[in-house]
C-alpha cells in the first residue's frame, strides 16, 4: 500500500519496529496478568479478549495504514517542499525535540479525551461532534460483564470504537512528524507513550504506586504524590476507568501535568476502585461487534431511564 502511494520505505520500517516492540510488551503484560490470576473470576471475560483482538486487528490492518496514507497525501499536497525537511532537528537536538513531541502529543490526546468526557456543549453542531467522540470512546470503558466484576487490563489500552483512532488529533500530529522526517523522535516518542499506557492499564496484583502512596514513611508518601503531579501511574488511570465521579478525572495516560495545571482533573487515590467500567446495555454486553461498529451517541437506557454512557457515579 505504501509503495503505491509513494510513501518512503523508512515509514513502513518505523511502523514495523513500533508494532513489534508494542506486541512484545503487550504479550509480557498479558502473561503477567494471566499468571497472577488477574484475568480470572470475571475480571476479564471472553468478550473482553475478543474486543481486544478486533480492535488490535483493525488498528494494525486498516486504521493505521489508511490514516498514514491520508496524512502523507494531505501533507504532500499542502507542504510538498517539507517532506523530510525537519530531519536535522532530531539529528542535532534529539532530546529537546523528543520532549516537545511528547508534550504536544500528550496534550492533544488528553484534551480530546477530556472533550469526550465533558458535559454536552450548548452549541448544537459542537454537541453532535462531541456525541460522536463519546460514542467512539465508549467501548474503552466497557469491561467484564454486567455483574460489576470486570476490571481493566493491558489489552484494554487499544480497545475503542472503529472511529476513535481515526479522529485523534495526536495520531495525525505524529504522522505529520513522520512526514517531516522525525523518524527516531516518532519511534521513541510513540513507544514511550504506548508502553507506559499499557503499564497504567495493566491489572497489577501488587501495585507499586499504591504501596508508595501508603508507605509508612511520610517522605516516601509525599515524594510519590509529587510524582503523580508529573506522570500518570496505574491507580490514577484505574480510577479513570472506575464507575464513579473519578471517571471524569486523569485524562492523560503518561504526563499528568496537564490534568494538574490546565484542566483541574488530577485525582490521586490511595485505594483501588470499588467498581470498574461503565454500565452496559444488554446489546453491548452480548455483542462485541455492536461495541466496535456502532457509532451513534448513546441514548438513555429504556430500562433504567438514565444515561449509561455518563460518568456513572451510581453504583
Amino acid at each position: 500500500m505504501f509503495e503505491f502511494f509513494n510513501i518512503p520505505e523508512a515509514v513502513q520500517e518505523t511502523g514495523e519496529v513500533a508494532a513489534i516492540v508494542t506486541a512484545l510488551f503487550l504479550i509480557l503484560f498479558s502473561l503477567y496478568e494471566i499468571i497472577s490470576g488477574q484475568t480470572q473470576g470475571g475480571k476479564k471475560t471472553w468478550n473482553d479478549w475478543a474486543m481486544s483482538g478486533i480492535s488490535l486487528g483493525f488498528l494494525a490492518a486498516l486504521q493505521r495504514p489508511v490514516l498514514t496514507v491520508v496524512v502523507f497525501l494531505l501533507m504532500a499536497w499542502l507542504f510538498p517542499a517539507y517532506n523530510g525537511a525537519m530531519a536535522w532537528l532530531e539529528t542535532q537536538y534529539f532530546w529537546p525535540t523528543l520532549i516537545i513531541f511528547l508534550l504536544v502529543d500528550e496534550y492533544l490526546h488528553g484534551r480530546t479525551h477530556l472533550f469526550a468526557h465533558s458535559r454536552k456543549p450548548k452549541n448544537r453542531l459542537l454537541g453532535k461532534v462531541q456525541g460522536f467522540y463519546k460514542a467512539a470512546h465508549r467501548p474503552h470503558h466497557l469491561n467484564g460483564g454486567q455483574d460489576k466484576r470486570g476490571e481493566i487490563s493491558s489489552s484494554q489500552t487499544f480497545v475503542e470504537n472503529w472511529a476513535w483512532w481515526l479522529i485523534l488529533p495526536n495520531y495525525w500530529f505524529g504522522l505529520a512528524c513522520l512526514y517531516l522526517g522525525l523518524y527516531e523522535v516518532f519511534l521513541w516518542g510513540s513507544l514511550s507513550k504506548v508502553v507506559w499506557g499499557m503499564h497504567v492499564h495493566t491489572n497489577w496484583k501488587w501495585q507499586y504506586d499504591l504501596w508508595l502512596l501508603n508507605h509508612r514513611n511520610s517522605f516516601v508518601r509525599k515524594s510519590m504524590r509529587a510524582l503523580c503531579h508529573i506522570f500518570t501511574f496505574p491507580n490514577m488511570h484505574h480510577h479513570h476507568h472506575s464507575r464513579s465521579a473519578n471517571s471524569a478525572k486523569n485524562m492523560t495516560n503518561f504526563i499528568s501535568i496537564f490534568d494538574w495545571l490546565l484542566w483541574g482533573t488530577l485525582k490521586i487515590e490511595t485505594e483501588r476502585p470499588e467498581v470498574y467500567g461503565w454500565r452496559q446495555y444488554d446489546t453491548e454486553s452480548a455483542s462485541v461487534l455492536h461495541r466496535f461498529f456502532r457509532s451513534t451517541e448513546p441514548l438513555k437506557d429504556p430500562h433504567r431511564g438514565e444515561n449509561a454512557s455518563a460518568h456513572a457515579s451510581q453504583k
